[in-house]
């Protein structure tokens, strides 16, 4: 059995203490699942993707990270920066184990896949906070989430950002522009 990373001190998460959060879920997911306890196993398989996912939603300024349903828009959105189907798997795969902890319909084998896709997903999640948001414009179907997760209610679609409609990076050139 692998140690789990320790658990930061309680109060608001940094960056980095979501993905210590998240690397620990994902070992607890595999411990759990190893003992045969099928439900903790799928809710902290779920827990370890959204913890990256608030780690990047918080990274970028975005508001409202206490709820499921921005953790859901979060994963839609970096799926479609990153052009990662991979992303959306694992959000589909983790959405289903915390079904499961509440239903128990999924077996073993069943939620063994799931923790391995998810756990395939977050290395890559985890090194992009490393990097800045990538270049995005908006199209239809992204109008409205990327206004609730920036909380810009005259974004529109075809608005371009060079940081992924990151509240907190700006480009070079905006940044040269707001030095004048």
């Amino acid at each position: 059995m692998t140690t789990a990373p320790t658990l930061p001190e309680p109060g608001d998460a940094s960056v980095a203490d979501r993905v210590q959060i998240s690397r620990r879920f994902i070992q607890h997911a595999r411990d759990e699942l190893n003992r045969g306890h099928r439900l903790q196993a799928s809710e902290k398989a779920w827990a370890a993707l959204a913890q990256i996912f608030k780690a990047h939603g918080q990274q970028r300024g975005w508001l409202n990270l206490t709820s499921h349903r921005t953790v859901g828009q979060i994963a839609r959105q970096l799926a479609a920066e990153y052009g990662d189907l991979d992303i959306s798997e694992a959000y589909i795969a983790a959405t289903e184990a915390h079904e499961n902890f509440y239903e128990n319909y999924m077996r073993l084998p069943q939620i063994k896949a799931t923790i391995t896709t998810i756990a395939n997903v977050l290395p890559r999640l985890e090194s992009a906070l490393g990097e800045p948001p990538r270049p995005y414009t908006i199209r239809e179907e992204d109008l409205w989430r990327l206004q609730t997760l920036t909380g810009k209610q005259n974004l529109e679609v075809g608005d371009e950002s060079p940081t992924g409609f990151s509240n907190r990076h700006q480009s070079t050139a905006a940044a040269n522009g707001a030095a004048r």
